[in-house]
């Protein structure tokens, strides 16, 4: 007795292939689950201890990102009594034939440098260039590759901060300096790429405008002699940036110089903007007791500069009444080869619209052409737990973690 005619039993075999083909690709569209790792304690560069090794995430496109990030490593570095200073130097590469992601770490010689092959390539050269300035300094660095679709790109770089324990993941801009100063852009796919790492980083993170800081060759320790500019309004992502620059102010070759913003009595520089996707909304931090906490670190950085660092910082008060106020006040500025700016500062944007609303009020402005096309800006966000709702990295206290050796890590998405 037949119980399945041959169009019946062709209809089910359809429907099982197609129910087999389907379900994988819902499922990873649907659930996308989070790669485990054991908590780490500094995820900024803000801290009590000042002497604890300090981890960054230094990413870059190609080798045109490579003297301007050597240049700011080590302008990071403080002094050699320190404690250390470990980059790792990943190279961002958009995936082309392969059809999974991959993130390489470049094992030691026996000699401690990176491998890299005899037809010495572009990405050889990048290595080598990174591994010369190790050889010249005291920062440790660790060459990373990772290669991925841009549009998930971002996931390798947060996973990779988090199992590395950076403090700070620190990004090149989606656009680059011409020669007649102004900026081109490299694509928006770029700028997707720091949005998304802005929102799911597991510390803070610095976005790099870069107009040739130091030049257009990475320089040695005895030859760095830069002015830095940290313009402070208040919150977290000033102080975060404060706290980077009082590292960089214990180098030899750096001058820092605090630009303290302070509105007029009755006035306030902080408003609330429209709905206007291109322009940036500002709103007061949810801690009630973040602009006490702004005035207590920047009393406890006097303190500590007046002691330690006398001869490479000044600070001064600015009192302003309006925008134009603070806009003039950075111009006066505009001579400095670095700023560093939060990116969200308690300010009203100084732009009437922009294109980059990553970068927030004060970053926007001075990274456009209003401002200067000789001073490079390091937009900085601070590190927040209650803002990353979705981690990419579930956190086990019994987890095992990377004690930042170079193994190899295979990352397979697909």
């Amino acid at each position: 007795m037949q119980v399945l005619n041959d169009q019946t039993f062709a209809v089910l075999v359809l429907m099982a292939l197609f129910t087999t083909f389907i379900t994988t690709p819902i499922v990873m569209a649907v659930y996308k689950p989070a790669r485990r790792g054991a908590p780490y304690k500094n995820r900024t560069v803000k801290r009590k201890d000042l002497d604890t090794e300090l981890r960054l995430l230094a990413c870059f496109h190609s080798s045109r990102n490579i003297p301007t990030m050597i240049n700011l490593v080590e302008c990071s570095r403080g002094t050699r009594q320190r404690g250390r200073l470990c980059v790792y130097a990943m190279h961002l590469m958009e995936l082309s034939e392969r059809s999974s992601a991959i993130s390489m770490v470049h094992k030691a010689r026996k000699n401690g440098l990176p491998f890299w092959n005899k037809k010495r390539d572009d990405r050889d050269q990048m290595v080598i260039a990174f591994e010369a300035y190790q050889q010249l300094s005291s920062v440790t660095i660790r060459p990373m590759t990772a290669i991925s679709a841009l549009n998930t790109i971002y996931e390798d770089i947060c996973t990779s901060a988090h199992q590395k324990r950076a403090a700070m993941i620190l990004l090149p801009f989606h656009k680059h300096q011409r020669v007649d100063g102004s900026l081109e852009s490299l694509g928006h796919s770029l700028q997707e790429v720091n949005q998304r790492v802005l929102r799911h980083s597991p510390c803070s993170v610095g976005i790099l405008i870069d107009r040739c800081f130091g030049g257009t060759t990475q320089v040695s320790a005895s030859d760095v002699s830069y002015k830095i500019i940290v313009p402070f309004f208040g919150g977290s992502d000033d102080m975060e940036a404060l706290a980077y620059g009082m590292r960089m102010a214990e180098h030899p070759g750096i001058m820092l110089t605090v630009l303290k913003f302070v509105p007029a009595s009755g006035k306030t520089l902080l408003t609330l903007e429209g709905h206007d996707t291109n322009v940036i909304r500002v709103e007061n931090d949810k801690n009630s007791n973040s602009e006490a906490d702004s005035e207590i670190f920047f009393s406890e950085f006097v303190q500590h500069a007046a002691k330690k660092l006398q001869d490479s910082v000044t600070h001064e008060e600015r009192v302003v009444e309006s925008k134009a106020d603070v806009v003039a006040a950075l111009k006066s500025m505009s001579k400095s080869n670095l700023f560093l700016a939060g990116r969200m500062a308690p300010i009203a944007p100084l732009l009437i619209s922009t294109d980059t609303p990553e970068l927030g009020p004060v970053g926007s402005f001075l990274a456009s052409s209003n401002f200067s096309n000789t001073a490079s800006v390091l937009v900085i966000q601070h590190y927040n737990p209650n803002v990353n709702l979705h981690p990419l990295v579930e956190e086990k206290e019994n987890e095992d973690t990377d004690d930042g050796t170079d193994t190899p890590v295979l990352v397979d998405k697909y």
